[in-house]
């Protein structure tokens, strides 16, 4: 470990955690990280005591007694699982590690520039999970009903056929046949027996149970020792959705596509560890789809663990880049934090795999979030899809389409999204936010009708909220109150989503304390879009010049957006508009 690092090095590092997710909303830890740090740089590391460090942080009053407050102690604690989170998922690549050892204030400072560089990369079959091969078999084993009752047995078996068909249609996935699987109905050895005799990569089961007219779904993904690699499950009404069983299959196999090249053209095949990674990547795709910062950042965590345990798949590093993405896109992270992790990332993954639909399409939303290059953006997204058919792509692309003004064409890459991966809380976030700043609040009011208000993503609900206000039908507006109200916003663009809702339909006094007080954890666009409901124009106007300044992604809707309509003919509006369009040009 070596501390002789200049104290310019110590203090570049401390901008970088300054500007960490990880102590993202976490100003006092960093004030008493930043106190610690100072002290030792001037040469005063043994007087950091526990008294000394309350007194001087959290200046106490009468002064600070550890014998009865143990605030710095907890601090302390949380400060180290900070350090620790930010090394793992988000400074990979610091130069210089900051760390508190156990047992004492005194900071440590490491040299970490060469460490990961000192193995090589490719060095080592067990970071390989793939091996030459034909592609990957699969066994699907007859689900079970576990309700009993004859239909629930019927759809039992309709759903493994289904799902035999979807996995069966995928390029470099085999399939046993059902006659084979069939045969285990009755009678079902250990996996690994079935696996030894069968000879497939990976087994998936389930179950079916059905309540008061709600059918449940259980999937498993097993690995060839029987350990189970993901699970997941899917709810739904027949009554409703007589294609229901097609609907939880073409999802399922969706989100389990390997999207690697060379799978697909069974030059490889699945092995030893494939499969438990593709389980943590499965993980980590359902926690990037519910878009809050909590599960961003434990998605982000576990697609960088595969990026580091593995060298010849792709999905780990565009995933990274994935969740940067999302982070800059819900305002967890800036556009330059955001670019400087996304684009290392997703060119990583185009070296390991080049013909990746899913990082072709994590290179196009750099381009079109962070960088604001339209052409090349739409360039790979095309790209993508030439390499075969995934959700994500559509979405993204759709919403891309929708932000430049081309809502028909939007509307059926949507189309195209919803049909490969019918369940999905991103596909309803980005339906509804960009039909809400399309002003297409028919298709909203649709959507309105069919949704579950406790089963819906909180951004989805808002934007149909806010649709179903401006096309006058403000009973289902004020349903929508309770659950967004409930909810304990820690998305920057929903912190004031409640307060604004009830704004718009006519009492603005909740929101009018909210902006005059302002919150660090909400992004500056929803305070502007705050100030409008409330009709405080020149708020309104203040806040969306910070969030041009800051270049928020969601300034890509402000010409668009149905809130600024009170003051979409002012100079000064215009002005901001001409700014957006000029910064778009520049930054391309």
């Amino acid at each position: 470990m070596k501390t002789d690092l200049p104290a310019s090095a110590i203090r570049e590092q401390m901008e970088l955690l300054r500007k960490s997710p990880a102590f993202a909303g976490s100003e006092r830890l960093l004030e008493l990280l930043s106190y610690v740090v100072e002290e030792t740089l001037n040469g005063r590391a043994g007087d950091l005591k526990e008294a000394v460090i309350g007194n001087a942080v959290y200046q106490r009053d009468p002064p600070y007694d550890p014998r009865i407050d143990s605030t710095v102690r907890v601090e302390a604690r949380r400060l180290r699982k900070k350090l620790e989170e930010h090394s793992r998922i988000y400074g990979q690549s610091d130069p210089v590690g900051i760390m508190i050892p156990t047992g004492t204030y005194v900071p440590a400072f490491v040299i970490k520039s060469g460490e990961r560089d000192a193995v090589p990369l490719h060095q080592g079959s067990d970071r390989n999970i793939f091996r030459n091969g034909p592609g990957a078999v699969i066994a699907i084993l007859p689900f079970r009903a576990v309700s009993g009752e004859a239909a629930t047995q019927e759809f039992a078996d309709v759903m493994t056929d289904e799902l035999s068909f979807a996995f069966g249609s995928e390029p470099g996935i085999s399939i046993l046949s059902r006659a084979t699987t069939f045969a285990y109905k009755e009678r079902q050895p250990s996996i690994r027996d079935l696996a030894a005799e069968l000879g497939f990569d990976a087994v998936i089961q389930g179950t079916v149970r059905q309540h008061e007219g709600i059918i449940r779904v259980t999937l498993e993904v097993s690995d060839t020792r029987g350990v189970v690699v993901t699970s997941d499950r899917f709810e739904g009404s027949v009554v409703q959705h007589a294609d229901l069983a097609e609907r939880i299959a073409t999802t399922f196999v969706s989100r389990h596509r390997f999207d690697t090249s060379k799978l697909r053209a069974r030059l490889v095949k699945p092995g030893p560890a494939a499969a438990q990674a593709h389980g943590q990547l499965y993980r980590a795709r359902q926690l990037l789809d519910r878009q809050v910062p909590e599960s961003l950042r434990e998605s982000l965590s576990i697609f960088s663990k595969i990026a580091e345990d593995t060298v010849d798949y792709a999905r780990g590093y565009s995933g990274i880049s994935d969740c940067y993405c999302d982070m800059f896109r819900i305002g967890m992270v800036d556009a330059v934090t955001a670019r400087s992790f996304a684009r290392p990332a997703v060119e990583k993954a185009l070296e390991i795999d080049p013909q990746s639909a899913e990082a072709l399409t994590a290179l196009g939303v750099v381009q079109a979030w962070l960088e604001r290059d339209w052409a090349g953006a739409e360039t790979s997204f095309n790209a993508a899809m030439n390499f075969g058919y995934h959700a994500r792509t559509a979405r993204v692309f759709g919403t891309y389409l929708a932000a430049r003004g081309r809502e028909d064409e939007s509307e059926r890459l949507f189309a195209e999204a919803r049909r490969i991966e019918p369940f999905s809380q991103q596909q309803d976030i980005a339906e509804t936010l960009s039909r809400f700043q399309s002003r297409n609040f028919a298709r909203l009011s649709e959507m309105a009708s069919a949704v579950t208000l406790r089963n819906a993503p909180m951004e989805a609900l808002f934007y149909l909220a806010l649709g179903a206000h401006f096309a006058g039908n403000s009973e289902f507006a004020r349903h929508c109150l309770q659950p967004l109200g409930n909810m304990m916003m820690t998305h920057p663009l929903l912190v004031f989503a409640s307060a604004e809702l009830e704004a718009w339909l006519g009492s603005p006094d909740r929101a009018a304390t909210l902006l005059k007080a302002g919150s660090a954890k909400a992004s500056y666009f929803s305070h502007s879009t705050l100030a409008c409901a409330i009709g405080d124009g020149e708020a309104a106007l203040r806040y969306l010049h910070l969030a041009l300044r800051k270049r928020e992604l969601s300034t890509v809707w402000m010409r668009m957006d149905r809130r600024f309509d009170a003051i979409r003919d002012s100079d000064r509006f215009r002005a901001l508009t001409g700014e957006a369009i000029i910064s778009s040009v520049l930054s391309a």
